[in-house]
């Protein structure tokens, strides 16, 4: 089988993370498939990375954008000779011709209180999504709580839906070190856009009666994405909040193995790797209570707060600190059962679901 695959996607977030994580795991398990991943010029380079060692996965550098009229009118050229194109995120060309596969990671795009759009692009999102609903042969779902919303706001799929969850063992976590012993940070991990909800989290910060050898340290991609937030102006007269840019893996594996707690504000999520990563590194986790992130900490030990409940979060992030700095001696033992809960999410497992569906479509 030839399997076009694209990937044209910013690298340095969520999504960018599972197509590094799920791409060369599936082409790895299916060796006589012949596989071209379409990737945006300027993120070769990573592509190049996160695909190496693996013979039968081509890179093939696209200049075409998403949402834009070079995607509606050129992209089906690269399908050409593929038995199967499988689209990584939902945008679907709407007169795309040949079978597809494609992946819902969330549908922010339909929900206008998160994501501010022009009505242009939002009645594109309408109609790409009712073109992946339609046509696909098989829509892959990040978690229940995604194909829950589609099913509700775009309805069923016509021919195959599926629940695919991701994996959160990419970083190799190194939980070893108690709670306790670890750098007095809150570490937030987020793209800084408006349904992550900095503006609420940094309200409660400001609020919160903390002592001041705690800090909060946002890791945020460098990239501005559409519709981005400016955290420098939201941070701005707000003591003791480092915002970093672009940490690499190493960096930010080493991040959440030294911080003590785990902040997940966010008003909507599809997925929601941090808390799992949270989770996995051993950290006390505090996370809002939207529906997927529900989902990920089933069975753990998380304190879920409201996202609009401000003073719930002045609160939570009080209490937490004061549990760390008095050696609350009962954490350690639920911070490990944490790390036993997540690490049921493997990439492994998510692309042996994923190469199987393929391989059921492609038939």
């Amino acid at each position: 089988m030839k399997l076009l695959v694209d990937a044209r996607t910013g690298w340095g977030h969520g999504i960018g993370r599972v197509i590094a994580n799920t791409v060369p795991r599936t082409a790895r398990l299916r060796p006589d498939w012949r596989i071209e991943a379409l990737v945006p010029p300027d993120q070769t380079s990573a592509a190049q990375a996160a695909f190496a060692g693996v013979p039968n996965l081509a890179i093939v550098p696209c200049p075409i954008a998403p949402f834009s009229l070079g995607e509606q009118t050129g992209l089906q050229h690269y399908a050409r000779g593929a038995d199967l194109t499988w689209f990584t995120n939902y945008w679907v060309p709407l007169a795309w011709r040949t079978p597809f596969v494609a992946s819902v990671h969330d549908i922010l795009h339909l929900l206008p209180q998160y994501v501010p759009a022009s009505p242009i692009k939002r009645a594109l999102s309408r109609q790409t999504f009712a073109k992946v609903r339609r046509d696909a042969r098989a829509v892959m779902f990040v978690s229940r709580f995604t194909q829950a919303e589609f099913g509700r706001v775009v309805g069923q799929p016509r021919h195959c839906g599926v629940t695919v969850p991701n994996g959160g063992d990419h970083l190799r976590l190194d939980a070893s070190r108690p709670v306790a012993e670890r750098s007095r940070r809150l570490l937030v991990v987020a793209a800084s856009k408006k349904h992550k909800n900095f503006a609420l989290l940094f309200d409660a910060w400001r609020q919160a009666d903390v002592p001041d050898h705690w800090t909060l340290t946002v890791i945020s991609p460098r990239e501005m994405l559409l519709n981005s937030v400016d955290l420098t102006t939201l941070a701005a007269g707000n003591e003791r909040i480092d915002i970093r840019r672009s940490v690499s893996n190493e960096e930010l594996a080493a991040l959440y193995a030294d911080s003590a707690i785990l902040l997940m504000p966010s008003l909507y999520e599809g997925f929601g790797l941090p808390l799992l990563e949270g989770m996995l590194a051993g950290a006390l986790c505090i996370s809002s209570n939207a529906g997927s992130l529900v989902e990920v900490a089933q069975g753990g030990f998380v304190q879920f707060v409201n996202g609009t409940d401000r003073a719930g979060w002045t609160a939570a992030i009080e209490q937490s600190c004061v549990m760390i700095d008095s050696g609350e001696p009962d954490l350690d033992p639920l911070l490990r059962h944490n790390r036993a809960c997540a690490a049921r999410f493997r990439w492994d497992d998510t692309a042996r679901q994923v190469a199987d569906i393929l391989e059921t479509a492609a038939a």
